[in-house]
């Protein structure tokens, strides 16, 4: 870093501050951020719809909320046993190499605390970590559980979001907190904020699903790394923040399959800088690491080898299980068979990050290349977020919802954010300054604007939303334009006994009916829950799934209702008399929700 304050000179020479009243005073003001950041979210949460994964979520922690009650109670709950029959966990699939679909347990089966333990009714109330639609570890839906503890009163949704926001806000206090106390207060500010204000992040800090708090433990797991690695004094090193380190990498790995390839950066890292207290560092939070993952993981516990191959086979072959059409430049690939082109991460970088966000960033990036021997830090965060860009970019690599399956490296972006802030205001002084300054207001401004669907965020240097798509980008694709404004529509113009229905249906719908959040029915097309008579046809316009006749239905009927977002339309609602009429111009071939997948 250049030399522009006691601070910073002394971080280059030993990138351990000396504890004393600064850091204090910067602990204070981490925690302020991550309060900040919390009250920031809490209070935007209301404004966005359920989005697609969330229902999956809910359905999860509801087989774990039941497990712990007959952990805590078995003849009682035994008495009462009757599962609902419609659920928001998707159905077990067809058998898969013999194996039979996970049977719902009987009262017998649960009314002893050791019956709980046995394999089949561990599958049935932990369905995680094996063949799809399974195959994400349930961390995330143990997070979510945090709700349950701290806001009782809420309903499913509002309690399942706030563990993934209260991660977030941790990510954002503990990143303001560490640069902080090594960059500066400049620094710090562009860092946390850019953690919450990247309007893609702060859309998905949100949500009851994986991605978010996979990035916040990516972000927290580089900092313990950094942390138990930068005294330059040491020989070893701080064996309580490898510990932390442990468990962070383990919650990661029991999140999501991207999270077990955390530790090749730092690796990588080691060896640039053959880096002994890295290397022990690794060798010795490895151990931790598989500790929480197993511990994290009950559908293991009984096979942990065969649970883990298990795991392994079902993450690694989604190109048989679940491809998906997805509009990319104006070409609609079918990922992951069909491969996105390598440069795809880097261009959707540049699309939806904020143009002085995306600057600072990358003064960083060019900080960490051209004074890695100096900025270890920055190269350390320079290494993850390549790294990262690269995974996703690999071939037959699912590349589909956007940013979504990458997220993590706007995490690292974040921090990168951060140490370009800190060149800006060494080099520029005031005016370094007052660039930070306009990035974070254009961040909060992004996010302000496009309120309450910051997924449909697109950068002004490509004209935002609407230039992306006359670029030919997908303008949305997470059904978070099901807004509460859209559903108050649906409720006032549905007649008495009528329903809606969507070709594409996540079970966040069946939610949203079951909690009266949307008091009009709403089924999948071709799956008839109820005898009512269709009204309303809902199409999402994520061009990449239309299927002919949603495509038809947009070039040719009357909407009753569209939701726009800067004049693009995120969502459109067809009489459904218009439907009936399109299919009787094609011949009347019914249209069926698998159709759709």
């Amino acid at each position: 870093m250049p030399r522009t304050s006691e601070k910073t000179a002394r971080t280059q020479d030993d990138p351990t501050p000396p504890a004393g009243p600064a850091d204090r005073r910067s602990g204070r003001a981490g925690v302020v951020a991550g309060l900040c950041a919390l009250a920031v979210l809490a209070i935007t949460e209301p404004m966005l719809a359920i989005a697609w994964d969330e229902g999956y979520t809910l359905g999860r922690e509801r087989r774990i909320r039941w497990w712990l009650s007959a952990l805590a109670d078995p003849e009682g709950f035994s008495r009462t046993w009757d599962p609902p029959a419609i659920q928001l966990v998707q159905p077990d699939g067809p058998p898969l190499k013999g194996r039979e679909p996970v049977p719902t347990p009987t009262a017998e089966q649960v009314d002893t605390r050791a019956e709980l333990f046995d394999p089949q009714v561990i599958a049935y109330f932990w369905p995680f970590a094996r063949e799809e639609p399974h195959g994400h570890p349930p961390f995330y839906a143990i997070l979510g559980l945090a709700g349950d503890l701290l806001t009782p009163w809420r309903d499913d949704l509002g309690r399942a979001r706030l563990g993934p926001m209260l991660l977030a806000s941790l990510a954002a206090g503990a990143l303001f907190t560490f640069l902080d106390r090594r960059y500066g207060r400049w620094a710090a500010v562009a860092g946390a904020s850019a953690m919450v204000l990247q309007p893609r992040l702060f859309g998905h800090a949100h949500y009851a699903a994986y991605d978010a708090p996979l990035t916040a433990l990516w972000v927290l797991a580089v900092l313990a790394f950094a942390t138990a690695t930068e005294d330059l004094g040491r020989r070893v090193p701080r064996w309580p923040w490898v510990a932390v380190l442990g468990v962070v990498i383990g919650a990661a790995a029991a999140t999501k399959l991207t999270g077990w390839f955390l530790p090749i950066p730092m690796l990588a890292w080691v060896a640039i800088f053959r880096d002994r207290r890295g290397l022990l560092a690794l060798l010795a939070a490895g151990p931790v690491a598989l500790a929480t993952i197993y511990a994290m993981v009950p559908p293991w516990w009984h096979d942990p080898i065969d649970g883990f191959v298990r795991f392994l086979a079902s993450n690694t072959g989604r190109g048989e299980t679940i491809p998906i059409r997805t509009l990319y430049l104006g070409r609609i690939y079918k990922t992951p068979v069909e491969s996105l082109p390598p440069d795809n991460t880097l261009v959707l970088t540049a699309l939806v990050t904020p143009v002085g966000y995306l600057g600072l960033a990358l003064v960083g990036a060019l900080r960490a290349a051209v004074a890695h021997r100096s900025e270890r830090f920055g190269t350390l965060v320079a290494l993850h977020w390549l790294f990262l860009l690269a995974l996703r970019a690999m071939p037959h690599v699912p590349g589909h919802d956007g940013v979504r399956l990458f997220l993590p490296a706007f995490g690292m972006l974040a921090i990168l954010m951060g140490v370009g802030a800190a060149v800006a205001v060494a080099r520029l002084g005031r005016w370094g300054k007052l660039v930070v300054a306009a990035a974070v207001v254009e961040g909060a401004a992004g996010v302000a604007v496009m309120m309450p669907v910051p997924l449909s965020y697109y950068s002004p240097a490509v004209g935002g939303l609407p230039g992306a798509t006359r670029l030919g980008m997908e303008p949305t694709y997470y059904w978070d334009a099901m807004t509460p404004g859209v559903l108050d529509w649906l409720d006032e113009h549905t007649p008495p006994g009528r329903k809606a229905v969507a070709t594409s249906f996540p079970t966040s719908f069946l939610f949203l009916n079951g909690s009266g959040r949307l008091g009009t029915p709403i089924e999948p097309e071709g799956v008839p829950l109820s005898p009512a008579e269709p009204a309303w046809f809902v199409v999402q316009n994520r061009p990449g799934s239309l299927d002919w006749l949603d495509r038809q239905l947009i070039r040719d009927a009357e909407p009753a209702y569209v939701g726009r977002k800067l004049g693009v339309p995120l969502l459109w609602v067809f009489p459904y008399e218009a439907v009936e009429a399109a299919r009787r111009s094609r011949g009347n071939r019914p249209i069926m929700f698998q159709d759709l997948r």
